[in-house]
């Protein structure tokens, strides 16, 4: 367990975390993959979105921006300087100037920033960076992200994330990745949360971070629910990590809701929840590209709180699970409780 995990804007203990979105974005670039929709760094528009989330009664959103996500991902013109608004040359740390945007959008809107610290997944990874640092080195700049600042910023990360395979595979600069985190958690106790995608390599993922020495309830296994097998989030669970439902931007587009897409996340939930895992279940939206905000007809930060909400206690989950999965599963996961 950990007493104070730090947000952009200083410590916070576990009552002060509050309804928590453990899985989105402030501002983001994935335009290497995603060229024209894949890039978060309007002010306004990111305000806008926050200032929703605070509404319908949101405090905290922990962006997992890692390293690789965090070039260029701040407002045009923030800095003239390139080595300010480009991820870290030398640690791979986030960039200084997605650090200190991030921060002043905190300070803008009032809703707290927990920062993620970690690399993505081998398409974005700089291969001759990992060629030059061991993996106790890359151990070392993530531990150094966590307690003493993400360089240039003032500010610490608070957890460790996202840490990224996308395939059907891990590679081996992923697995380097993923074991640097597992030892970055472990000499820290910081929360690991993971993006694997589609494919069910989170078991994998699981077993590398425990091979390395982190308890299974120190993890997060990201975008579960784009894998479409119930059984495979049922045994995450049951080997003791967080179940992490977080790809509900593709739950409403263009301003309608994408029912097959909801339907099949109830279903799972329900079944997760029915076999006793409800404490092992995060939600979230993993808000990441333009079309994904509320003003442009999708999710936005909001999504669950209110369309979602509905369906999931039509569907026979109670309000008072929910209310859990908002606050007391992410102070749990987020602190080691």
């Amino acid at each position: 367990m950990v007493d104070t995990v730090h947000t952009v804007t200083g410590p916070i203990g576990p009552t002060g975390l509050g309804v928590t979105l453990p899985h989105e974005h402030v501002y983001i670039n994935m335009t290497h993959t995603t060229p024209q929709d894949g890039y978060l760094n309007v002010a306004d528009e990111a305000a806008g979105e926050l200032a929703l989330f605070a509404a319908a009664g949101g405090t905290t959103l922990i962006d997992m921006t890692n390293g690789e996500l965090s070039d260029y991902a701040a407002p045009i013109g923030w800095s003239d300087d390139l080595r300010v608004m480009q991820q870290n040359s030398d640690t791979g740390s986030r960039s200084i100037a997605n650090v200190l945007a991030t921060k002043e959008m905190s300070e803008r809107t009032g809703v707290q920033v927990i920062l993620g610290t970690g690399h993505y997944y081998e398409a974005y990874l700089d291969r001759r960076w990992f060629d030059r640092n061991s993996t106790n080195t890359i151990a070392d700049y993530l531990i150094a992200d966590l307690l003493d600042e993400i360089p240039g910023t003032g500010v610490r990360a608070g957890i460790i994330g996202e840490i990224a395979s996308d395939l059907s595979h891990i590679s081996a600069v992923e697995e380097r990745s993923f074991r640097a985190a597992g030892r970055a958690s472990r000499e820290t106790g910081a929360m690991v949360s993971t993006h694997a995608a589609s494919f069910p390599t989170g078991l994998a993922q699981l077993e590398i971070l425990v091979e390395e020495g982190v308890d299974p309830s120190r993890v997060v296994i990201g975008h579960a629910d784009t894998v479409k097998s119930v059984d495979y989030s049922l045994e995450i669970a049951r080997r003791g990590a967080f179940v992490e439902f977080d790809c509900l931007m593709t739950c409403r587009v263009g301003g309608f809701l994408v029912r097959p897409q909801i339907d099949r996340r109830l279903a799972y939930l329900k079944q997760i929840i029915d076999a006793g895992y409800a404490g092992s279940v995060l939600l979230s939206h993993d808000v990441c590209q333009r079309s994904h905000m509320r003003a442009l007809g999708g999710p936005g930060y909001t999504f669950l709180f209110d369309e979602f909400r509905a369906l999931a206690v039509e569907s026979g989950i109670a309000a008072e699970t929910l209310d859990a999965i908002h606050r007391d599963n992410p102070r749990r996961a987020v602190f080691g409780e």
